[in-house]
C-alpha cells in the first residue's frame, strides 16, 4: 500500500497533535514521546524532536509558519532524533555528546535520511531567557537523568517542561554518558527538584516528555522529593521487579536498557525511579 505521506502508517497516523491552550501544542509519535510547540507572536519553540521517524517538520509547519527554534531538553536520541529536519538546534552543553547517537539501526536509518545531519548546535545555559514575542521561556539546568538536562519555564503560559527528569512514570537514573554512584545521582536529582519547587509559584502544570501530561505540580514534586530522600536514607519501597508504564519487568533482552545492567524500581506515591541495582 502506498501511504499518503511519511506521517501516515498502517494504523492511521504516526503523529498526534492537540492544542492545550492558545499557542501551546502537544505533539506525540505513537504516544511514545511528548514534544511541545510554543507559538509566540514572532517565532515558535519546538521542545524535543522524538526518535526521528516520519516528517516532524511537516507536522510543525501544519500548525505554524513562524520561524521555529528547536530546543532539546537533553541529549538522548528519543528527544533529538528529528533534529536534522532543521539546520540549527539549541541544547545544554552536556547534551551535545549523545545527541546524534541513535539507539538502533532503524533509528540510524531515519536519521541518515534527514536533510541536515550536521545541524549546528547552539549552547543554552542556566538563566537564559528566550523571547518568542509575547511568550518568554527561561532555561533551568537540572542534570541527573542525563548530563545535559534542562527544564524550560514558560513564564507566560505558566508551564514547566521537564524532559525526562520528572514525569508520571519512571525517571531513569542510569542512562547517562558517565554513570555515577546511586547516592550521588539521587542527591543531584533531589537538589534539582528543590530548585523547581522553589519556583513553584511561577507555573501551574508540569509537562514531561513521557507517560502523560499535564501533571499537577505539588503532587509530583512532593512524591519525588520524598522518594529521593527515602533512597538516600536506605528506606525506599523496592518493587519486586521493574515493571511499570511500559517498562519491562526484567532486564534480560537485547534492548539498550537491558545491556546496561540489572535494575531496580523504587516507588513513593506517584513517584517512581529505576536505577542500576547496587551490589551487596
Amino acid at each position: 500500500m502506498k501511504y499518503r505521506s511519511a506521517n501516515i502508517d498502517e494504523k492511521g497516523m504516526l503523529f498526534g497533535k492537540w492544542c492545550s491552550m492558545p499557542g501551546v501544542w502537544t505533539l506525540t509519535n505513537r504516544w511514545q514521546n511528548f514534544m511541545f510547540l510554543i507559538v509566540g507572536e514572532e517565532k515558535a519553540m519546538l521542545i524535543d524532536t522524538g526518535y526521528g521517524e516520519g516528517d516532524l517538520r511537516e507536522i510543525v509547519e501544519s500548525i505554524t509558519d513562524k520561524p521555529v527554534m528547536v530546543v532539546n531538553t537533553h541529549g538522548h536520541f528519543d528527544h533529538t532524533g528529528g533534529n536534522a529536519w532543521w539546520t540549527d538546534v539549541w541544547m545544554a552543553e552536556g547534551a551535545a555528546a549523545a545527541a546524534r547517537t541513535a539507539f538502533s539501526p532503524e533509528q540510524q536509518a531515519w536519521y541518515d535520511a534527514k536533510p541536515h545531519r550536521d545541524y549546528r548546535i547552539h549552547t543554552l545555559k542556566e538563566g537564559d531567557l528566550i523571547d518568542l514575542g509575547g511568550k518568554q521561556i527561561e532555561v533551568l539546568s537540572i542534570p541527573a537523568h542525563q548530563e545535559g538536562s534542562i527544564a524550560l519555564l514558560d513564564r507566560t503560559d505558566r508551564l514547566l517542561f521537564t524532559g525526562d527528569e520528572m514525569e508520571s512514570g519512571q525517571v531513569l537514573l542510569f542512562v547517562r554518558d558517565r554513570n555515577l554512584p546511586l547516592r550521588e545521582v539521587v542527591a543531584a536529582h533531589r537538589a534539582n527538584l528543590q530548585k523547581l519547587a522553589a519556583r513553584r509559584a511561577e507555573y501551574d502544570f508540569i509537562c514531561p516528555a513521557h507517560n502523560g501530561t499535564l501533571l499537577q505540580p505539588d503532587l509530583y514534586l512532593n512524591d519525588f522529593l520524598a522518594l529521593d530522600q527515602e533512597i538516600l536514607d536506605g528506606r525506599a519501597r523496592i518493587q519486586p521487579d521493574t515493571a511499570g508504564f511500559g517498562y519491562a519487568p526484567y532486564q534480560d533482552g537485547e534492548d539498550v536498557f537491558s545491556k546496561m545492567g540489572r535494575q531496580e524500581r523504587a516507588e513513593h506515591g506517584q513517584a517512581s525511579v529505576v536505577y542500576l541495582k547496587q551490589e551487596a
